[in-house]
């Protein structure tokens, strides 16, 4: 016998949404669970075997034991204890803090959105604003770095693009680990962030012993563990063209963990880059006298949203390369055991004033590195015509015999220019359009060129690369 049971449309409902729970939970989710761990495995095998200085297991540790291994470290210990000594505040507060911090520093990153996401997006990102060129690389000597060094990429910083040019450019080598600075612990950036192997660090907390505690020994760790690091030597943007002072912070707490660990050297490269144009352009140009220092955190995540929106503005249809050309050059890796074999020094072993001069020595050579390696562009070249020229204006001819001169001089003294496809006359009618278009020249109307009243800080930031390429 069949019976008909009725229920009421608020009991059909209900079912129905439990039947849909039971679903997910028990045959949906674990399925697209099995798909993405299948994935992401078969994604590291791969990557582990292609990539030149391998995948670093640590770099692919689940980030609650990171955090775990960070808070358990037995300076941030001692560090904690002493915290709530001298503060006189209750022992869980002082706790959470450190968690907080450590939640905020410590990355997750995950191979698969680095490698397939990540590198993708990058790459079409980048490709809609310049044509990208490596202009010079050692590869021979890349060769001799193994699996037990912790490659550091050393560079100077131009543009808020610098990191994602880098990782795109490195991607066939190793997943590099970058520090994000004050607009990063914003939603989303934070995630997004700590999802492609980026570290966070803010520059407001000088005085906290304990936040800097825990930076030290996050970087400390990373690099015991070979996971690649990125270090830009002047630590903040280049607002007037030339390379700013050094900030060694970062770089002393990673060579206190050289031979640490699975650490067995430090192997610095190298790295300079150079763009015909950034976003950045008039922001930095604006800030060259005071600079950053005394901008709230609202004025830096505005700033930050106008360079998006700037960014965004040039993604418009029928903007073809709007930023002209991003060159990088890659030198000489650097060992730091034979360096300080060189040196008759052992950077661990010193007192700390003694450590400070060596490491002072260290970055003065890796800035001297990065300095000679810095591709000139035709723009740079230029705009140096127009600087040494007292009777402008001037027309194309004479601006490319000038400029002709200039690159036979830098040529000489092994400078690094790069002219696109190898062509000086297409590489200067390119480096001319882009003056005009940044109005820094303007045609005269009978065929000559001239500099544009009130570009003089513009047309410095160009020419103040040779400073850096000539030290």
């Amino acid at each position: 016998m069949s019976e008909i049971v009725e229920l009421k449309f608020w009991h059909f409902i209900a079912l129905l949404l439990l039947a849909t729970y039971g679903l997910l939970q028990l045959v949906i989710l674990p399925l697209i669970q099995k798909f993405i761990y299948r994935r992401f495995q078969a994604t590291e095998r791969i990557l582990d075997e292609e990539l030149d200085f391998g995948l670093p297991s640590y770099a692919l540790a689940n980030r609650r034991l990171w955090i775990d291994r960070l808070l358990s470290d037995p300076d941030v210990k001692n560090i904690i204890k002493k915290t709530i000594q001298e503060d006189d505040r209750p022992a869980h507060k002082v706790l959470k803090e450190a968690r907080d911090y450590a939640n905020e520093i410590v990355p997750s990153f995950n191979a698969f959105l680095y490698f397939r996401l990540g590198y993708w997006l990058s790459k079409i990102f980048l490709r809609m604003f310049y044509w990208i060129k490596v202009g010079y690389r050692s590869e021979h000597d890349y060769q001799q770095i193994t699996k037990d060094d912790c490659v550091v990429l050393v560079s100077n910083h131009r543009s808020n693009f610098d990191p994602l040019l880098l990782i795109y450019m490195t991607s066939q080598r190793a997943p590099i680990s970058y520090a994000a600075g004050e607009w990063a612990p914003v939603f989303p950036f934070r995630q997004l962030l700590h999802a492609f192997g980026f570290y966070i660090i803010r520059r407001d907390r000088s005085g906290d012993k304990l936040y800097h505690c825990l930076l030290q020994r996050y970087v400390f760790l990373a690099t015991s563990q070979c996971v690649p690091q990125g270090l830009f030597i002047e630590g903040g943007l280049s607002r007037d063209g030339q390379m700013q002072p050094m900030k060694l912070g970062l770089l002393n707490y990673l060579l206190k963990a050289n031979k640490e660990g699975n650490c067995r050297d430090i192997v610095f490269i190298p790295a300079a880059l150079n763009y015909d144009r950034i976003p950045e352009f008039k922001t930095l140009i604006a800030h060259q006298d005071k600079g950053f220092e005394d901008k709230s955190r609202f004025y830096t995540l505005l700033s930050f949203i106008r360079f998006v929106a700037t960014v965004t503005t040039y993604m418009l249809p029928r903007r073809h390369k709007p930023f002209g050309y991003s060159c990088v050059n890659f030198g000489v890796p650097i060992s730091l055991n034979k360096w300080q074999q060189e040196n008759a020094v052992d950077i661990n072993n010193l007192d700390p004033s003694a450590r400070r001069e060596v490491i002072d020595k260290l970055g003065q050579e890796l800035t001297g590195r990065i300095s000679s390696l810095i591709p000139i562009l035709p723009t740079n070249i230029l705009a140096k015509v127009f600087e040494e020229s007292t009777d402008l204006p001037l027309s194309e001819i004479e601006l490319k015999v000038r400029a002709t001169e200039i690159i036979k001089q830098i040529t000489k003294k092994d400078g690094e220019v790069f002219l696109p496809k190898n062509d000086e006359d297409y590489a200067l009618s390119q480096g001319i359009y882009i003056l005009i278009r940044e109005k820094i020249i303007q045609p005269t109307g009978d065929g000559r060129f001239t500099l544009v009243k009130g570009s003089q800080k513009m047309l410095a930031y160009y020419c103040n690369i040779f400073s850096d390429t000539t030290t």
